[in-house]
């Protein structure tokens, strides 16, 4: 700036411009310009002055006196700023322009080096994507191989549950089990396949671990077997159901806790039945079971139902065990081997063997009440309960378990005892036979035998055997036995105690004894076919009896003569020439027959009233009567034959048939 202004005090200053009161042309014309200017004219003059104004140290002497020259020196000062900046560029300029000439070296150089050093890289990159290449496939390859692993090794928190004695069962347990055997069953795959070497070696190795858990499984299991279960209340433990499941894969341990568990059950509930036959329960509630042995119907009862019972409470905790609820898991989550069949075969193996040791002392309480034989209705009674309970829990039972064996044999020692106790009283009722009165009235021995018999089918009638109409395999042991032992040995005694009175008093006396017996079975379908037995008895000697009724008819009205010659005649001979058949001996014949009838008549013979039964007289009658009224027809045919030689057969018989069954029409 300084020297700007020292070159501007070198200029020479203008001269001085005086203004006199001549014209100044100029000046007019300058003047008359800027008053005849345009609006345009007037914004670059507006322009102009604001120029003006922003130049310093100006004042109005200044501007009227050197304006141009002020002007031309601000001129020359911003040039000269505006020539030295431009040489500053200008020097500039030379030092980029030399910075770029020597970039542009640099860069040819490095684009030689870079051509040098692609053409040394090449080999470098695809040497680069063969290791990319080999890289990804290694990938692949650990990818593979940790599947591998973890389909084919077990970590090392699995292989402590299984082998290591300090950590106890549990469900990871089980879970790792699971996973060894799923290895194990997958190596078989393998075996198969090209990869034979290393599925034998892991399929060694999952052996060892599969030893030794399996070792560890047994060893819980069979501790878990001889506590937990030999106890009376028993909580099936889902470890345990899982245990059993898993051990069937080894069936020899399997059937050493099979074992373990039937002692334990065995012992178990022989401890309990003995605890409730002579201890009770628990404070004494309910109370023991021998206190009962005074009523032997009750005591027997109360035995039976305990066994039963417990029968059915081990059936169900075998079950549970065995056959576990679907929230436990499935039955056949561990087991690969064993088939439902043997399952139901393994629960029934422990069933019989855990009810082996109620058999005992229940067949010895057993016989002592039986021994003692009581009457017979209470005998069978005693003998009918017991075959229901064996019926019954032959359900829950093997048919060839001990305990369906001992209830057999106690049912049949219990009806042999009954059919002992029949067989002294059929004894006893043959060895005192007393006759009936004359009136053939039922004995009081009839009456009192056929009074147990009618409460014995009431107990049978009422029994569950027959309400469940279940026998089981007892058929030796159904009604028809009891009433064969009962009826035939008090039918022989009825026969024996009329041996002594002729054929148509015992004929009547059997029949009435029968019908009494027969009465007392019409109420129960059971005795179908003993009722059938006695009717036909019945109806044999009804039978025999019309035949003895219509026997004393013919001789009573002298027709006995007539038949006799009729059969005895040969079928040339006329009847008119048989000695004693000639017309004047028939008129005699046939005039007694009249007596006969105006005597007796079609009443009812005083002997026939004697039958207990009303239906059985009028049966018996009505049988002899169409007997005689057949011999008279045969008769009155005979004599009426043209063969037979009788001149006035009209004079002889003085009734035909049709008056005979008009005459008896009463009675038929």
């Amino acid at each position: 700036m300084e020297q700007d202004e020292a070159k501007l005090s070198s200029i020479p200053e203008p001269l001085p411009v005086f203004i006199s009161n001549k014209p100044n042309k100029p000046l007019a014309a300058k003047l008359n310009k800027v008053l005849g200017s345009s609006v345009s004219d007037d914004a670059r003059t507006k322009a102009a002055v604001t120029a003006l104004s922003a130049i310093s140290g100006l004042d109005k002497v200044d501007l009227q006196r050197n304006l141009r020259g002020t002007i031309e020196r601000k001129e020359i000062i911003a040039n000269r700023k505006f020539l030295d900046a431009l040489e500053m560029v200008v020097k500039q300029a030379g030092v980029l322009e030399d910075q770029v000439d020597d970039m542009e070296n640099i860069c040819e150089q490095m684009q030689q080096r870079l051509d040098e050093a692609g053409g040394k890289t090449d080999l470098m990159v695809e040497q680069a994507k063969n290791l990319q290449d080999q890289s990804s496939a290694c990938a692949t390859r650990i990818l593979i191989v940790d599947r591998f692993l973890e389909k084919f090794t077990l970590s090392e928190s699995e292989i402590s549950t299984l082998c290591s004695s300090s950590v106890p069962i549990s469900g990871d347990f089980f879970k790792a089990l699971k996973h060894l055997q799923q290895i194990h069953s997958d190596c078989k795959l393998l075996l198969m396949t090209t990869n034979q070497q290393a599925g034998q070696q892991i399929m060694e190795k999952m052996a060892a671990y599969q030893e030794t858990a399996y070792d560890k499984l047994y060893r819980w299991t069979q501790y878990e077997s001889r506590g937990s279960f030999g106890g009376d209340a028993i909580i099936v433990d889902t470890l345990m159901v899982k245990a059993l499941q898993a051990l069937r894969q080894r069936p020899v341990l399997f059937q050493t806790i099979m074992d373990e568990l039937a002692v334990a059950r065995r012992d178990a509930v022989a401890r309990a039945f003995i605890n409730a036959l002579t201890r009770g329960g628990p404070g004494g509630t309910p109370r023991p079971i021998e206190l009962q042995a005074h009523d032997s119907m009750r005591y027997i009862g109360d035995m039976l139902a305990w066994v039963h019972q417990a029968c059915a409470g081990e059936k169900e905790m075998l079950e549970s065990l065995f056959h576990p609820s679907p929230e436990r898991g499935s039955p056949n989550e561990l087991d690969g081997v064993t088939s439902v069949h043997q399952i139901d075969e393994a629960i029934a193996d422990l069933l019989d063997c855990a009810m082996e040791g109620t058999c005992r002392p229940l067949k010895t309480r057993m016989e002592q009440v039986l021994v003692l034989q009581p009457g017979a209705i209470i005998s069978y009674r005693m003998a009918n309960l017991i075959q229901f309970y064996a019926v019954t829990m032959k359900k829950l039972l093997r048919k060839d378990s001990y305990l369906a064996r001992t209830l057999y044999e106690i049912t049949e020692m219990a009806y042999k005892y009954f059919f002992k106790i029949l067989s002294g009283q059929a004894e006893r009722l043959l060895q005192s036979t007393e006759p009936p009165t004359k009136e053939l009235a039922i004995s009081p021995t009839v009456r009192d035998i056929t009074l147990q018999l009618k409460e014995i089918l009431a107990s049978y009638d009422s029994s569950l055997v027959v309400a469940t109409n279940n026998t089981g395999d007892f058929p030796d042991f159904e009604i028809g036995e009891t009433l064969d032992a009962t009826i035939d040995p008090l039918l022989r005694m009825c026969e024996m105690s009329v041996l002594k009175f002729d054929k148509l008093d015992q004929d009547i006396y059997r029949v009435n004894c029968m019908q009494h017996i027969l009465s007392a079975l019409s109420a129960y379908p059971a005795t179908a076919k003993k009722q059938g037995s006695l009717t036909e008895q019945i109806q044999e000697l009804l039978g025999e009896i019309s035949d003895e009724e219509y026997q004393e008819l013919l001789q009573q009205s002298g027709l006995d003569k007539v038949d006799a010659a009729l059969k005895k005649k040969d079928a040339d001979t006329p009847l008119s020439s048989v000695p004693g058949m000639d017309a004047q001996s028939l008129s005699s014949i046939m005039s007694q027959l009249d007596s006969y009838l105006m005597v007796k008549g079609a009443d009812i013979p005083p002997q026939l009233r004697r039958l207990s039964a009303t239906q059985h007289c009028r049966q018996v009658h009505d049988g002899a009567i169409r007997q005689l009224i057949n011999t008279y027809r045969i008769i009155n045919d005979a004599i009426r034959d043209p063969n037979n030689n009788y001149p006035h057969p009209e004079l002889v018989l003085k009734r035909t048939v049709e008056d005979m069954n008009t005459i008896f029409s009463f009675s038929l």
